[in-house]
């Protein structure tokens, strides 16, 4: 039996002792996903829906996360609504929705994805990762001036990140400045 089997066993006993607390269902969802049996966590995730309402947005966030694991977009998005309705100000929130977005990014739905990267911007200014989300959007629409402004954005806040510095060179080298790109690398 490996690890995630035996915690399994484990979050049951400890559900089993205590059915009220949502962190045990949530610990369980989470392992659930690791093995990649995600509509067993979906069943889990509504069931700490009913019993701990008022962490919702948290638990909507997670079920529109194993949704989009599930490439179940739709849904997804309109959990990540739910999270975001219910918690409008944890930007984590807007960045997950961004990524559905660039997921989606052969639907034609680039520039709403922008927007909620804007959006987690916004709410936390101080966070590199959202930076780069938007960048490697931009890059992918083909906006690759634009794209290199925002990962300078990402370095400055976060320069020991050696992802912003590859992301920037591949932009550079869809701009055919491969020589440029280099000498960043």
């Amino acid at each position: 039996m490996n690890s995630y089997e035996e915690a399994l066993k484990y979050y049951d006993l400890a559900i089993k002792k205590k059915t009220e607390l949502q962190d045990y269902y949530n610990n369980k969802e989470m392992t659930l996903q690791h093995l990649n049996r995600f509509e067993e966590a979906l069943k889990y995730y509504d069931l700490a829906i009913q019993k701990r309402p008022e962490e919702l947005s948290d638990l909507f966030n997670n079920k529109a996360i194993t949704l989009q694991n599930m490439n179940r977009f739709e849904e997804a998005l309109n959990y990540y609504d739910l999270a975001i309705e219910k918690n409008p100000e944890l930007s984590n929130y807007y960045l997950n929705k961004g990524n559905i977005k660039l997921a989606y990014c052969c639907m034609n739905r680039q520039e709403e994805a922008l927007r909620f990267y804007d959006l987690a911007i916004q709410k936390d200014p101080g966070e590199s990762d959202y930076y780069n989300s938007k960048a490697f959007m931009l890059d992918k629409m083909n906006k690759f001036e634009e794209a290199l402004e925002y990962y300078d954005f990402a370095i400055e806040k976060n320069p020991e990140e050696s992802g912003f510095y590859n992301n920037k060179a591949i932009t550079l080298q869809h701009l055919n400045r491969f020589a440029r790109s280099i000498e960043i690398s």
